[in-house]
């Protein structure tokens, strides 16, 4: 009996640090891809910015490349207003410099949909490039606070 109670104990002082651990231990950032020579990174950054009363939305970002040929960056945007929803996409061509580099990248909102207002949004980034032999692409997604 000892025993077992020995081994319960044991148990669930394994599963309270473990789970302490998944709680306190700190979110790291998103990882950049990295292979065979080339690194891509790409960081949604705050705030972004209205545009022509919520036509569009200007969305900033920090890339990181080394890719021989410019990249492309694709950017969504999507925010709850009122009952419904504004959506719209982006898209832009970037050289690399091979280290960190503030963009930003226009996203207009969908025709058939709601304008941008200011407030949260969700910000989805992707970042698509080639080095000879090997291409590759790395995301981010953050919730953003849409200003004037």
């Amino acid at each position: 009996m000892k025993l077992r109670r020995r081994v319960a104990v044991a148990i669930m002082i394994a599963l309270l640090a473990a789970g302490s651990l998944a709680v306190f231990a700190p979110a790291g950032p998103a990882v950049a891809f990295s292979s065979g020579g080339l690194f891509l990174d790409v960081q949604v950054e705050e705030p972004a910015r209205l545009v022509a009363r919520g036509a569009a939305v200007d969305v900033p970002l920090e890339i990181t490349c080394n890719a021989s040929d410019p990249v492309q960056v694709f950017v969504t945007v999507t925010q709850r207003v009122n009952r419904g929803v504004a959506a719209g996409s982006g898209f832009a061509t970037f050289g690399c410099t091979g280290s960190g580099q503030d963009v930003t990248v226009r996203v207009t909102a969908s025709p058939a949909g709601r304008a941008f207002i200011r407030g949260d949004a969700v910000v989805e980034a992707e970042i698509f490039g080639c080095r000879p032999n090997i291409c590759g692409s790395e995301t981010d997604s953050e919730t953003v606070e849409i200003r004037r």
